[in-house]
C-alpha cells in the first residue's frame, strides 16, 4: 500500500472514534485499537515511545491508568468491580501512545475538517431528537415533570457535554472562517450553532447547560480584558440574563425540570429524603464518598473496593436512594478511590495539558475544559465509556494541533 495510503488510517480511525459516541461503543473501541495498532505496528516502535515519553502532557495522563492499576493492591472485596475499572482506564494509557502519530503531522485543514465533522454529526443526531420531541410532545414532558428526558445517543450527561461543546465549536469555525467548499458555509454555521444553543435548552439537561453558560461567562471575560471589546462582552451578559428567563417561560422542558430540581431537593433538605430522587441521591453519594476520603485519606479504600463500602455507607442514611450510587463527582470518586495521593495524580493529568505552554491562550481549549471539569463537580464523567472517549479523543486532539502549532 503507498504510503499516502497509509497515511490517512489514523485520521479515518479518529473520525470513526468520533462518529462512534453517537452510533456504536464497538466503533469507538475498534477505533482506539486501530490508532494504538497504528502507531506501534505500522509505525517505528521505538521513536513512538520515545515520542511519547518526551511529552509530559501524554505521560501524566497515563499515569492515571497507573493509578487504578496500583490501586488493586488496596482492593480486595470485589474483583470484578476492579477489573471493569480497569478495563474503562485503558484509554487513558493507549490513547495518549497512539495520538503521538499526529505530533508534527496534523494540519490545520485537517483538524479543522475533523472539528467540522464533529459538528455537523451532532447537528443531525440534534435534529432527529428534536423530530421525536415535536411528535410526542405531552408524553415527553410529562416525563420532564417526573425527572426524566428525551432519549439521547448512550447517557444523555455526557450527549449534552457534546452538545455544549458543538456550540463553541461552530464558534471557532465561523471565527477561523472553515468552509469546505462554498463561501456561505460560514452562516450555515452561525445558524446552526444558534440552533444547537436553543436545543441544548430543550434537552434540559443540567450539565450541558451549566457548562455552556460556564463558557459563555468565560468569553465575557475574555472579551472585557483580553480583547477590550466592551459591546460583544455587554451582548453576551444579555444573552446569560435573558436566556435562562425566556426559555424557562416558553420551553415546557426547561420548566418542568426546573420544578422537579426544586421538589427533589425540598425532599432531601427538609425530609432527609431520597429514596428515589435524582438529586437527593446525587447529592448524598457525594457527602458519603467525602465520608468515605475523610476516613481513608492517604491512600482511600481502594478503587476496587469502592462500591461496597459505598454501600455500606448509603446503608447507614435514614433514605437512602433506591439504588446504590458511586460517588456523582469525578474528583469525590478518585479522593474516596486512592485517597490525597491518587487525587494529586489525577488532579496533575487533568490540569496539566491546560496549562502547559500557554495552552490557556486557546479559546476552544479553555471552553473544552470548562466543560469538562463543570461535569467533574456532579458527575463522575470518565468512569464510563463514552464520557472517557469524548474526554481523550478530544483532549488529545486539541493539545496534539496546539503543540504543531508552536513547533
Amino acid at each position: 500500500m503507498p504510503k499516502a495510503y497509509l497515511q490517512t488510517i489514523p485520521f479515518l480511525a479518529l473520525a470513526a472514534g468520533i462518529a462512534g459516541m453517537f452510533i456504536s461503543r464497538a466503533m469507538v473501541s475498534i477505533s482506539m485499537i486501530v490508532l494504538i495498532g497504528y502507531a506501534i505496528l505500522l509505525l517505528d516502535p521505538r521513536k513512538t515511545f520515545h515520542a511519547f515519553f518526551k511529552d509530559r502532557v501524554l505521560v501524566a495522563l497515563s499515569m492515571i491508568f497507573f493509578l487504578y492499576l496500583v490501586s488493586c493492591f488496596n482492593s480486595t472485596e470485589d474483583p470484578s468491580f476492579f477489573l471493569e475499572r480497569i478495563r474503562l482506564k485503558l484509554p487513558f494509557l493507549a490513547l495518549p501512545v497512539a495520538f503521538t502519530v499526529f505530533q508534527n503531522k496534523i494540519t490545520g485543514r485537517q483538524f479543522n475538517l475533523l472539528l467540522y465533522f464533529f459538528f455537523l454529526t451532532v447537528v443531525i443526531t440534534t435534529l432527529i431528537i428534536t423530530i421525536h420531541y415535536a411528535a410526542d410532545f405531552e408524553e415527553i414532558n410529562s416525563a420532564y415533570m417526573q425527572g426524566r428526558v428525551i432519549d439521547t445517543p448512550f447517557s444523555h450527561i455526557r450527549y449534552s457535554l457534546m452538545v455544549a461543546f458543538a456550540i463553541f465549536t461552530g464558534y471557532y469555525l465561523f471565527v477561523q472562517k472553515v468552509v469546505v467548499c462554498f463561501s456561505w458555509e460560514r452562516w450555515v454555521i452561525v445558524i446552526f450553532s444558534g440552533y444547537l444553543i436553543f436545543f441544548i435548552h430543550l434537552l434540559a439537561v443540567r450539565s450541558g447547560l451549566v457548562a455552556f453558560y460556564g463558557c459563555v461567562i468565560y468569553l465575557i471575560f475574555n472579551f472585557i480584558f483580553r480583547r477590550k471589546d466592551l459591546k460583544t462582552a455587554l451582548l453576551l451578559t444579555t444573552v446569560v440574563v435573558l436566556l435562562p428567563l425566556l426559555t424557562y417561560n416558553f420551553l415546557p422542558s426547561v420548566k418542568a425540570k426546573v420544578n422537579y430540581m426544586k421538589y427533589d431537593l425540598q425532599q432531601l433538605m427538609q425530609f432527609k429524603n431520597a429514596s428515589g430522587l435524582s438529586d437527593g441521591g446525587r447529592i448524598l453519594s457525594i457527602d458519603k464518598g467525602m465520608e468515605l476520603f475523610s476516613d481513608h485519606p492517604l491512600i482511600g479504600v481502594g478503587i476496587g473496593d469502592l462500591r461496597q463500602e459505598m454501600r455500606r455507607k448509603l446503608e447507614q442514611a435514614p433514605e437512602h436512594p433506591r439504588d446504590y450510587l458511586l460517588p456523582h463527582n469525578q474528583f469525590v470518586f478518585v479522593a474516596a478511590g486512592t485517597g490525597i495521593i491518587g487525587l494529586l495524580i489525577f488532579c496533575a493529568g487533568v490540569f496539566l495539558p491546560l496549562f502547559y505552554r500557554r495552552n490557556l491562550n486557546n479559546i476552544l481549549f479553555v471552553c473544552f475544559h470548562i466543560i469538562i471539569i463543570s461535569s467533574f463537580l456532579t458527575e463522575a464523567t470518565v468512569e464510563e465509556q463514552m464520557g472517557t472517549a469524548f474526554y481523550l479523543q478530544f483532549l488529545l486532539l486539541l493539545y496534539v494541533f496546539l503543540q504543531s502549532e508552536k513547533s
